[in-house]
């Protein structure tokens, strides 16, 4: 560990259990508020310099650590496995291989955002040029989830250093080493102070929130979301806050079957479940509904799911408070009426649980309206595609949904009908990994944007520069003299297509221009 950098990560202690064996593991102790001040200091410290170099010296010194990190790609796997029993064929594609592809889509967007030329009215602002710029907010706080420990920094660290602002980030309790590998990397390319980590629980966030930072970034639960945004708007500080998602999926009657069935799978059970992007609910139309539940019964009954080995498809849950909640959500669906299809258990090695599949599902269960972060689908059959649409409009959450169908024009009429941040045709999710396309949100889920040029501003605020080349007064400065009101209502009259008394416009400029500079002599 660079102890500069990563600040109160060499005390291990007892923590939480190991998603691999459901036994005890180490954990970090806390940064104390001391190591606190001094990364504050510290960062504060770096950034003018960090910022005061060029774009392309920024982007270089990013390329070289995202190299860095593709080339020491099976340090991360190893470290993701033990802290969150994520195996590497997962891994891989998740956590180790987008860093390069990540801060390469960054340049595209950051670069023309950062200073752009503004064009002027010559008639109305006559011998003036400007431009705008986003000027970086200083020293950005990043309060990171546990769930994409790597992955998903990389839409909130590379933005913020690539506009000039230094980074101290306090990932979460689960996954700091990952998280902090990351970091590492970052730092050896940097100058010192630019990027830092905090460790430790709410109560490292919370000092991180107070410790003079300029801008904030929360992904987590509503209820710390919430006093994440109080806390910043009572600070004066831009936050950007996501907190979570209950994503659902419609499937039509002339859907792929074939390919629908593997698609949601795929965005059902990746990462076990446990995404905010994730697909929790599937509403099916009564016709195609029997044979859809078929299909998908004889899929997940054969994936394979265990402590982390490269045989398996469905891996632990990351920790014991995360599957007591998925273990209340599927007792609370079957109590309440639904067909346990498949699954419905913990495996019994480590933190498992086996892909879950619940039948006749509505809006009364918790696995339809809450977050259940698991490998568990429930399935509501609709009559007609509205139903759908006002339940998703409806729901508590409003991140992403998804169409299924072979009418992709149809699909995408009704995919403006979604009052959600993301809608896909015939896939789900995968735009989170596109740095050009927002992802956000709606409701509780939070006014959050990642991603994209529109996320930027948390970051930067812009700045406006102009520049008069012009050699005297303007006609519209004082003093004033009856001139003044005429030549307005000259101008006013050939905005609107009056052009009688436009004649007398550069007569009442010269009279105009003449008394201004006659009064300054």
């Amino acid at each position: 560990m660079l102890q500069s950098q990563v600040r109160g990560v060499v005390r291990p202690a007892e923590g939480p259990v190991s998603p691999l064996t459901g036994k005890p593991r180490s954990r970090l102790v806390s940064t104390t508020p001391e190591e606190l001040a001094r990364a504050q200091a510290a960062a504060r410290g770096a950034q003018p310099e960090w910022a005061a170099r060029s774009f392309e010296e920024r982007y270089n010194a990013l390329e070289r650590a995202a190299k860095a990190m593709l080339a020491d790609r099976d340090a991360i796997l190893a470290l993701v496995k033990e802290e969150m029993g994520k195996h590497e064929a997962e891994g891989i594609f998740t956590e180790a291989l987008g860093p390069l592809d990540s801060i390469k889509g960054w340049k595209k967007i950051v670069e023309p955002a950062i200073a752009k030329t503004v064009r002027l009215n010559p008639l109305s602002f006559p011998n003036k040029h400007a431009r705008s710029l986003l000027v970086p907010r200083g020293v950005v706080g990043i309060i990171a989830p546990w769930n994409y420990p790597v992955a998903g920094l990389y839409r909130s660290v590379f933005p913020a250093l690539l506009t000039g602002n230094a980074v101290i980030l306090k990932p979460s309790e689960y996954t700091p080493r990952s998280s902090s590998w990351f970091i590492e990397h970052l730092a050896r390319e940097l100058p010192f102070g630019v990027v830092q980590a905090v460790i430790g629980a709410g109560e490292v966030g919370a000092a991180l929130i107070d410790s003079g930072i300029d801008a904030c970034v929360f992904t987590g639960s509503p209820a710390v979301g919430a006093r994440v945004r109080v806390r910043c708007a009572e600070l004066g500080i831009p936050s950007s806050v996501e907190m979570g998602g209950k994503d659902a999926a419609i499937v039509l009657m002339d859907c792929d079957l074939d390919r629908t069935s593997a698609g949601i799978t795929q965005w059902a059970l990746s990462n076990s479940g446990q995404a905010c992007g994730a697909i929790e609910v599937v509403y099916v139309e009564e016709n195609i509904a029997h044979a859809f539940i078929a299909r998908m019964q004889r899929a997940w009954e054969r994936l394979r799911t265990g402590p982390g080995t490269e045989d398996i498809e469905i891996h632990p849950i990351a920790n014991a408070r995360q599957l007591a909640i998925i273990e209340a959500h599927v007792a609370d669906a079957i109590a309440k009426g639904a067909k346990l299809v498949c699954g419905g258990r913990a495996t019994g090695e480590g933190l498992g649980y086996l892909p879950t599949l619940l039948d006749n599902c509505n809006a009364t269960m918790d696995v339809v309206r809450e977050e259940t972060f698991g490998p568990v689908l429930a399935v509501v059959r609709i009559k007609s595609v509205e139903e759908a649409i006002r339940a998703i409009n409806h729901a508590q959450y409003g991140l992403g949904a998804s169409i299924w169908s072979g009418d992709t024009a149809r699909a995408e009429r009704l995919a403006e009908r979604l009052d959600v941040g993301i809608v896909d045709v015939n896939n789900h999710a995968f735009t989170g990994a596109i740095a050009a396309l927002p992802w956000s949100g709606t409701r509780a889920t939070g006014t959050g944007i990642a991603n994209s040029e529109w996320s930027l501003l948390t970051f930067c605020r812009p700045k406006a520069i102009t520049v008069d080349t012009g050699d005297g007064p303007e006609p519209f400065w004082m003093p004033f003299d009856r001139d003044t009101r005429a030549l307005g209502d000259l101008l006013a009259d050939a905005q609107i297509g009056k052009l009688l008394g436009a004649v007398k416009i550069p007569l009442l400029l010269r009279r105009r221009l003449q008394h201004i500079r006659s009064f300054f002599i």
